[in-house]
């Protein structure tokens, strides 16, 4: 069995050494590993001259995450039999890729499973556990369940693009799995904000940005697969709408509409940052 690895990165090289650090030191070693910059003006180019076993592609632009994810997956889907996922600020326990193989390969004896994803950290089960759905890092999914149900949309821009796949690789009939003998850690980024209001603690994303792109991503995907979860989306909406300030408010309120809307794609008026 082949299996390639695919990284979008955006301006964050420091992190991305670690997380490929971590890559290459796996007991079970994967066949290609591809980096996918999102045209990074930082040195991210200079990848290739610590790892040069890495296939570097950078974009023309800024696709998001979403974007990278899709031209990663797009490339590397004919080539292997499993790809391997990962954000650009995690690390994974050296036997995890294997330890995500061996789970795969078992369970399909009895399942019709479509991918197997490593357990975070914190995790409790010792025994692989169904579930809904999963971030993309960290998670080991099968080229021939891309080929079936298509790649992801690239059109999330960031956020929700994951979901979106899980959501649609079960509806195809294809289960996804926690395996719990494989980890992997994230290291903070400082995306998000924690507020106390009452004993209770809320977080939410610092910029409009990103506020945004994770409302209006939300709402578009609950809408089509989960009307249950809009409600506590809106819930949620409440709960930190005191906190957030008229332009994180304003990206809430837009992104909601345009989620029920179904405008996807880059919104020009929310600048991509780091």
């Amino acid at each position: 069995m082949k299996i390639a690895c695919v990284i979008p990165t955006y301006n964050n090289f420091k992190l991305l050494k670690g997380t490929l650090k971590s890559i290459f030191f796996q007991t079970r070693m994967l066949d290609d590993v591809f980096v996918i910059d999102n045209a990074s003006d930082d040195n991210t180019s200079e990848v290739k001259k610590i790892f040069p076993e890495v296939k570097y592609i950078r974009l023309d632009k800024n696709v998001g995450s979403a974007g990278a994810y899709y031209e990663g997956l797009k490339l590397s889907k004919d080539m292997v039999d499993f790809v391997f996922l990962s954000d650009d600020d995690n690390v994974f326990s050296p036997d995890s890729l294997a330890n995500l193989e061996e789970t795969m390969l078992e369970l399909d004896k009895e399942e019709n499973v479509g991918a197997v994803k490593c357990a975070w950290d914190g995790y409790k089960s010792n025994a692989p556990r169904k579930v809904k759905s999963s971030v993309w890092s960290g998670m080991l999914v099968k080229t021939s369940v891309i080929n079936k149900i298509g790649l992801p949309r690239k059109e999330f821009f960031i956020y929700s693009d994951d979901v979106e796949y899980c959501y649609r690789m079960r509806k195809y009939g294809f289960l996804i799995y926690v395996a719990p003998t494989a980890k992997y850690f994230s290291r903070y980024s400082g995306h998000k904000q924690q507020v106390a209001f009452l004993g209770k603690q809320f977080s939410f994303y610092k910029t409009p940005f990103r506020i945004y792109y994770a409302f209006r991503n939300e709402v578009y995907v609950d809408l089509r697969y989960n009307k249950v979860k809009l409600v506590k989306l809106f819930l949620y909406f409440l709960k930190i709408f005191p906190f957030l300030g008229y332009s994180k408010c304003m990206a809430a309120i837009v992104g909601i509409k345009d989620g029920v809307l179904g405008k996807l794609g880059e919104n020009k008026r929310y600048i991509v940052e780091r």
